[in-house]
């Protein structure tokens, strides 16, 4: 990552976003990699130490709520996924990507699956149809996660909260993730588990400092603008057209993910990839770009290249 440039930009809704970029070479196309809870840009450091020698270009955002990305907002309707999308964009026409470079594409955190944009049920109608249809609720974790003492509770617990979030054994998220109520459980009682080892001590302490440092509040109205109806709006406002995925598409799932379950997550995103998917599944839990890095790199390259004939 030491090529790799550290730069802030002020979007139009006046936040201060930080991200790192490094330029594509000629005919080599620039990749956005957006993470997800609870992380921030150094999340995608092994694609970073990968792909940038390889000449693509990089834009790898800390997201609103996260990281050195500022103010802090503690306002769930900041976090309306459209005018997320637009920050995105204003990082991108900072660095005139369009224009410079043959090819953009942009990767969404690929462990988790393609959303349209649409009315976000109660959250008991959806642990309930998940039960029904899975034989558990997938998003139990959400209890928890849209509580108004979330925050301080996993400020205060944070490795019990971190050693859920990347557990050694991917399994344990049947229950902690799975189950409404047994994630804040085990926070409060401190309980410990046994850490990933693809978590290196090194990006473990940043996620960890970095946490701590902006607090939680923010980044879990990331769960709370949902719950909240704050992005119910947002299909008045596109086309049928719109919500497809026109343009080749990449989805790596891992079979040992216990959220975005891998039957609901390809069947969802085959009813909107309209301009042809690749799925690719990994022996991995939740975190397949951590655990699996050197398989995801080059599976993700060798998409490219057969792709776009690169």
């Amino acid at each position: 990552m030491d090529k790799v440039q550290s730069k802030f930009k002020t979007t139009r809704r006046n936040f201060k976003y930080h991200y790192l970029f490094s330029p594509a070479l000629p005919r080599k196309p620039t990749l956005l990699f957006i993470h997800g809870f609870p992380s921030t840009s150094y999340d995608w450091y092994r694609q970073i130490n990968y792909f940038q020698p390889e000449g693509y270009g990089l834009v790898v955002p800390d997201l609103l709520g996260f990281g050195q990305t500022e103010p802090k907002s503690n306002n769930p309707a900041d976090f309306l996924h459209t005018a997320i999308g637009q920050d995105l964009l204003d990082i991108l026409d900072e660095e005139d990507v369009k224009n410079h470079s043959d090819r953009f594409l942009g990767f969404v955190f690929t462990a988790v699956t393609y959303y349209p944009p649409s009315v976000f049920p109660p959250l008991d109608l959806i642990l309930e149809f998940q039960r029904q249809r899975y034989g558990r609720p997938l998003m139990g974790y959400w209890k928890f996660l849209g509580k108004d003492d979330a925050a301080r509770l996993i400020g205060d617990n944070i490795d019990s909260f971190l050693d859920v979030a990347y557990p050694a054994n991917p399994e344990v998220w049947k229950t902690y993730m799975n189950l409404p109520d047994a994630l804040e459980v085990f926070v409060r009682q401190r309980g410990r588990l046994s850490r990933a080892p693809y978590v290196t001590p090194e990006h473990y302490e940043h996620i960890k400092a970095s946490l701590l440092q902006g607090g939680l509040s923010s980044p879990l109205n990331w769960y709370k603008s949902n719950l909240q109806g704050v992005n119910n709006g947002i299909r008045t406002t596109v086309t049928e057209e719109d919500i497809n995925i026109r343009k080749p598409a990449f989805m790596a799932v891992a079979k040992y993910d216990f959220v975005c379950f891998r039957e609901f997550a390809i069947t969802e995103i085959e009813k909107y990839a309209k301009g042809g998917l690749t799925i690719v599944e990994f022996d991995a839990g939740h975190w397949p770009h951590l655990e699996k890095a050197e398989e995801y790199n080059e599976a993700l390259d060798r998409w490219m290249m057969n792709t776009f004939d690169l």
